[in-house]
């Protein structure tokens, strides 16, 4: 599957995004809407949906936490927000981000704060409390997306989701929701419910829940 042509209109709507500097979620809907950005998803394949879509939020992720500058950082942000929200799959295919991935993205709400662009811790918390993001500990690249998604795919079991969502409900990632955005993340702690997370996967993946899910994430 050959997704150049999307990953070319993604970097052509982020340069249009940094080269006028622009900093507000706000800047880039009007730059989204001028391209009728939203028609990327009109050529998506038929099959594989799994792997285009993450594929488009792993190459959109690269801009979000790359050492260029502020305004085409907080482009890679905004448009993974919007890519997620214009989506037209029922329920949305979720974003998987690394946990090296959420600690630049910890750094980047914090810049952002200190230049007071308020919309950008705003919306980061909004993406955490919808669950929009689902936290690995291995960064996405273009040979290891096809096994990631499968191994996300398997996460539909039933005894996966059921231990994922206790993960959620018993570690300090519900700190990291509600937090003042400025403070620090225990990534330690990230890590564990990782590792956790991963051992659930496996035994799964033994077959030992009883029943799955259906569709995807």
């Amino acid at each position: 599957m050959d997704l150049s042509p999307f990953k070319q209109d993604i970097d052509e709507l982020i340069d249009e995004f940094a080269q006028d500097e622009l900093t507000t979620l706000a800047d880039m809907k009007r730059v989204w809407l001028s391209r009728k950005f939203t028609y990327i998803y009109e050529a998506c394949p038929s099959t594989n949906l799994s792997f285009f879509m993450q594929s488009l939020y792993a190459h959109t992720i690269r801009h979000m936490v790359s050492n260029d500058s502020l305004s085409r950082r907080l482009g890679g942000l905004y448009c993974l927000y919007c890519l997620y929200e214009t989506q037209p799959f029922k329920p949305p295919f979720h974003i998987y981000i690394s946990l090296g991935e959420l600690k630049k993205l910890k750094k980047l709400v914090v810049e952002a704060k200190n230049k007071d662009i308020r919309v950008v811790p705003a919306l980061v918390k909004r993406m955490l409390e919808k669950k929009i993001f689902l936290f690995g500990s291995v960064d996405l690249n273009e040979s290891s997306i096809p096994e990631t998604v499968k191994q996300l795919t398997d996460l539909q079991n039933a005894r996966v989701q059921v231990a994922y969502e206790k993960l959620f409900a018993s570690t300090r990632i519900e700190h990291f929701i509600h937090m003042d955005l400025g403070a620090e993340v225990d990534l330690n702690v990230l890590k564990k419910m990782s590792t956790e997370y991963a051992e659930a996967k496996r035994q799964a993946i033994q077959g030992k829940s009883l029943y799955c899910f259906c569709g995807r994430i």
